[in-house]
């Protein structure tokens, strides 16, 4: 019998596993959308995938099970994350990002620079893997969820760092989403000055979903300055993932996929750059308002199904071995953004305005 054609044994191969994933993603967008309360679908993708991922271990330690998906979910974890990251550039336009103007620009360098540095001097001290620490630190500095799937392939994580690095981000991100309102209420400096309030918003709140539902519960204006500046920080990944491919920095240092894929010079993480080319066309020519939708949705779909993958790889044995040092780390530097954030974006207001 003869071979099947390359393309139909390329689909054959990876079918299975794209297609529990992609469901699980799928699950994972219906489930943000009638959850009161505004969650990334990421988080919920990620949680599904460990939760059938770790049942099917206590009767099946070895996961054979689930052998016909392996290629599909490495698939999913990779190259669907990729193409995710890439078509994500169509939320961003240059206008955007600049409009805040000096104080969210200088806002956003300072708590994504100071965060990104306590991060890894904390994470060392603590006795943390490079890999982790580049994890928790990424998503606290930047964009929460996105950070760390963006990351993940360019350092090669383990599925149960990533798991942790979800976990603790988004366990500040929450609570991040409740107190914001709670402070724009009871801070006279902060429910005198929406501008204020928002730069400080979009530059120290985890998620974009958590600056979005924060933001709306705090006025328009407040939601739309944080929007803006959130959009300008999540710019600010594309740079840092290309500095930690080049420099190095949180990588595996005993081999793997990723660690094989750069010495042979085919993990230059070109995705960042098709980022940085989607957010290019948008700003000068301009992308549909029909075609950006459907580039948001396939983004969301392509992120989601990779978290569920990654998810359905973690072993919560290893997630548990970790034991309390990423949610101290997480913990502190959440700190850093609502106590340094605040002073930093009212000084800048104050002598920028």
């Amino acid at each position: 019998m003869a071979a099947p054609p390359p393309l139909v044994g390329f689909v054959q191969q990876r079918a299975p596993g794209v297609a529990v994933a992609g469901f699980l993603g799928f699950l994972a967008e219906g489930t943000a959308k009638l959850v009161p309360v505004s969650l990334s679908p990421l988080l919920y993708a990620t949680a599904f995938g460990i939760a059938i991922g770790n049942t099917i271990r206590l009767v099946d330690p070895d996961m054979k099970a689930m052998a016909p998906t392996a290629v599909g979910m490495s698939f999913a974890k990779r190259r669907l994350l990729r193409a995710g990251i890439i078509l994500y550039g169509a939320k961003v336009t240059f206008a955007k990002i600049f409009g805040i103007g000096l104080p969210g620009l200088l806002t956003d360098l300072y708590t994504v620079s100071s965060t990104l540095l306590l991060g890894f001097g904390l994470g060392k001290a603590l006795g943390l893997s490079a890999a982790l620490v580049t994890l928790i630190s990424t998503g606290s500095a930047i964009c929460g969820c996105s950070a760390v799937a963006a990351t993940q392939p360019i350092i090669n994580a383990e599925a149960h760092e990533v798991a942790a690095a979800v976990g603790v981000v988004v366990l500040c991100g929450t609570l991040a989403m409740f107190i914001y309102p709670a402070l724009f209420q009871m801070v006279p400096t902060l429910a005198s000055q929406p501008r204020l309030m928002g730069i400080y918003t979009g530059a120290t709140v985890h998620e974009l979903a958590g600056v979005v539902a924060a933001g709306n519960a705090m006025g328009a204006e407040v939601a739309s300055t944080a929007l803006i500046t959130k959009l300008l920080r999540v710019f600010l990944l594309e740079p840092w993932i290309i500095a930690l491919y080049y420099l190095g920095i949180g990588q595996k240092k005993d081999g793997g996929a990723g660690a094989a894929e750069a010495k042979a010079g085919k993990g230059v993480p070109w995705f960042a750059f098709g980022f940085i080319g989607v957010a290019t066309i948008n700003s000068i020519w301009g992308i549909s308002p029909q075609l950006q939708k459907l580039c948001t949705t396939l983004s969301a779909g392509f992120l989601a199904s990779a978290m569920a993958a990654l998810g359905l790889d973690t072993d919560l044995v290893k997630v548990k071995s970790l034991g309390w040092k990423p949610i101290a780390l997480a913990m502190v530097l959440w700190a850093n953004l609502l106590g340094g954030g605040f002073l930093v974006s009212r000084f800048l207001i104050g002598v920028l305005a």
